[in-house]
């Protein structure tokens, strides 16, 4: 594994973020550049550090998952969906133009494509490793307050969509049973505040 070559493609990913292409997102009316200068902090990073610490603690392949964690959401930045299925074939394409060899970028390719855990489901370790820490993401650090603060929707509407993804994360997405004790009281208090939605009339 070449840490050097992976840290090079890590910075620029990050570095397409400040300044995205599209002015607008569809997950916005705030617009692009607002979204995407804290999606790397609050999202993007928690995910890539999540994904790193669980390959060691689960002995996984550390390229695949670090890779994979880097580009899991590269089709988020044209606005693209579903971004599982067309963020998968970027990646591989952009690997192999980085120089990776074509049976990582094809892991990495498979791995993308599963870490929603809709349409296609994680079977390897590597590819629940990225799912979990997926999840975590929007358990650790601030993501649904600062999701709600950028959403497009009516705040009624976004926690009820918030609540029903929060319970997909923690019931679906977790494939540690240690990594959901970690974040059991996150979505307890988490759980709490979304139900609210239920007591907004207007």
């Amino acid at each position: 594994m070449d840490i050097a070559h992976i840290k090079k493609l890590e910075k620029k990913i990050k570095d397409l973020h400040p300044n995205p292409v599209k002015k607008n997102h569809s997950m916005t009316n705030k617009g692009a550049k607002e979204m995407f200068s804290l999606f790397w902090f609050l999202h993007l990073k928690p995910v890539i550090d999540y994904s790193k610490e669980l390959a060691k603690r689960y002995k996984a392949n550390m390229e695949i998952v670090w890779l994979s964690a880097i580009l899991h959401d590269i089709a988020r930045l044209d606005d693209l969906e579903p971004h599982d299925e067309i963020g998968s074939k970027r990646a591989y394409s952009m690997l192999l133009r980085e120089g990776f060899s074509k049976e990582i970028a094809e892991e990495v390719k498979k791995t993308i494509l599963t870490h929603r855990c809709k349409k296609h489901k994680p079977k390897t370790l590597e590819q629940k490793i990225l799912a979990t820490a997926d999840a975590i993401s929007h358990f650790k650090p601030p993501f649904y307050i600062w999701f709600t603060s950028i959403s497009s929707k009516p705040l009624k509407e976004q926690l009820a969509s918030s609540l029903l993804k929060l319970e997909r994360d923690y019931n679906e997405k977790i494939f540690f049973e240690d990594e959901r004790k970690s974040v059991k009281k996150e979505y307890e208090v988490l759980k709490s505040w979304f139900k609210y939605h239920s007591k907004i009339t207007q």
